[in-house]
């Protein structure tokens, strides 16, 4: 292959991060990206969110270089992971160029870039994982596998939830390190499951490193906010308010709550601040433990209106009644202002105001439900699985498949609003699936997964 044959998805993805950053650059804040930064600036964080990412950015500020460097990495990391899965596929040149620009202008993940949240380097990480995976059948070194395993590691840095992602990917590692280690020997899973659980153990032990240094402050129960948003759902089924003594102001009513709880996110009934939850005001063992044991008790106790509430907020995450979930639960261009976070100049240029337009105009459109990508992801897997048997990149497709599916999984009794960034992992799984299960007309590309067999030709 020429040298500009194998740079190509390269070029397309340098072409993809200079559009990127001419459009977005500085990026957008929300409440959450501007509280990150304002921890990062005074060097002081909490667990609510996992301190690696705004310690990182701390170490840009000190720099100068503020947002914009943030909105950049995560654009080189996104646009970077998308070249080099494309560079070990089966394609033509031309292809594996626009693949990357089909997949990274998507309107969907293109969307989500310039907003600094951790969900985009946590998808990026698992992408970069996947393509260090998908070289590694190509061309099988313990060097691609080490690095997978670090881009995993680098994802649960972002996202306290990454490691139910990256679990299927882990199985898939050790099973491929098995089969090349011994492969005359038949595998024996509960084996290769009980390593792929001190893995993720390992895995996630390492990730919570950061929050153990002195500049973090511990959070006594970060789901304090969904325990109470479950409870507010449910107490106007109950008629009468069913929060556990001392989480709700005696002077809180029914009709304050009715008023104020929206099915689509969490914020709205802590605005009166007549729900004390555990960001503001740490807790002590006994509380813990009280609204620990309500918060459980909830789909026994009142098991209609737990799963109605937790049903809808399926229904609406995944796209089943655009029109009632408020845009900016999708997209949220712009700067939000928080404590002595300096002023930032937002981009005002006629590139950012004509593409933003754009992709606003598409948030109640097919581009951001959620259940399509759902759909396509699991008939995809339903591909993969049919060929498993001797073809290894489409194993590999199955476990990216079972990935995202396992890192929206818990969405469904832990997501405290139906904010469509918490579906770009699987935005992204849709939209490469197709390209991971592409032919190879290449013979050493194809192996069979039979003990004592290492190629079909």
């Amino acid at each position: 292959m020429s040298r500009a044959a194998r740079l190509a998805p390269w070029l397309a993805a340098a072409a993809g991060l200079a559009f990127s950053l001419a459009a977005f650059h500085p990026g957008y804040l929300t409440y959450d990206s501007a509280l990150q930064w304002l921890q990062a600036r005074h060097g002081e964080y909490s667990d609510i969110h996992p301190p690696a990412m705004a310690m990182l950015w701390r170490q840009f500020d000190r720099l100068g270089l503020g947002p914009g460097a943030m909105l950049a990495w995560h654009a080189l990391l996104y646009w970077g992971g998308l070249a080099l899965l494309f560079a070990a596929l089966p394609l033509k040149p031309w292809l594996r160029a626009l693949a990357v620009l089909l997949v990274g202008l998507w309107p969907a993940s293109l969307g989500l870039l310039p907003h600094i949240w951790k969900d985009i380097p946590t998808a990026a990480g698992f992408v970069i994982a996947l393509a260090l995976l998908r070289w590694d059948c190509e061309r099988p070194h313990p060097g691609w596998r080490l690095g997978a395993l670090a881009a995993l590691l680098f994802a649960c840095l972002m996202r306290h939830n990454a490691i139910a992602g990256a679990a299927p990917l882990l199985l898939w590692l050790v099973w491929r390190e098995f089969r090349l280690q011994r492969p005359q020997q038949p595998t024996h899973w509960p084996t290769l499951a009980l390593l792929t659980l001190g893995l993720a153990i390992s895995l996630q032990a390492l990730a919570l490193l950061p929050a153990r240094a002195d500049s973090v402050r511990r959070v006594t129960a970060p789901w304090s906010v969904v325990a109470l948003w479950d409870m507010a759902a449910v107490s106007p089924h109950e008629q009468r308010l069913v929060f556990p003594d001392g989480f709700a102001d005696p002077t809180l009513s029914l009709d304050e709550l009715r008023e104020d709880f929206w099915p689509s996110a969490n914020a709205p009934v802590f605005y009166r601040e007549k729900l004390f939850h555990s960001f503001d005001r740490d807790y002590d063992d006994a509380q813990v433990a009280a609204l620990r044991h309500a918060w459980l008790r909830l789909p026994l106790d009142y098991p209609r209106a737990y799963f109605g509430h937790r049903a809808r907020l399926l229904w609406l995450l995944f796209g089943g009644d655009q029109a009632a979930v408020a845009d900016h639960l999708v997209l949220q261009p712009g700067i939000t202002p928080m404590g002595d976070n300096p002023p930032l100049e937002p981009n005002r240029s006629a590139l950012n105001r004509w593409l933003q337009a754009r992709l606003d105009a598409l948030i109640d459109t097919p581009f951001f439900a959620g259940w399509l990508y759902l759909l396509a992801v699991l008939a995809l897997a339903a591909v993969a699985w049919r060929r498993r048997r001797d073809d290894l990149p489409a194993t590999l497709a199955l476990a990216a498949a079972a990935s995202a599916v396992a890192y929206v999984l818990p969405l469904a009794v832990l997501s405290g609003s139906a904010e469509f960034r918490y579906l770009n992992w699987l935005v992204l799984a849709a939209l490469l699936l197709p390209f991971l299960l592409w032919p190879s007309t290449k013979p050493w590309a194809r192996w069979t997964l039979r003990p004592g067999v290492r190629r079909s030709e």
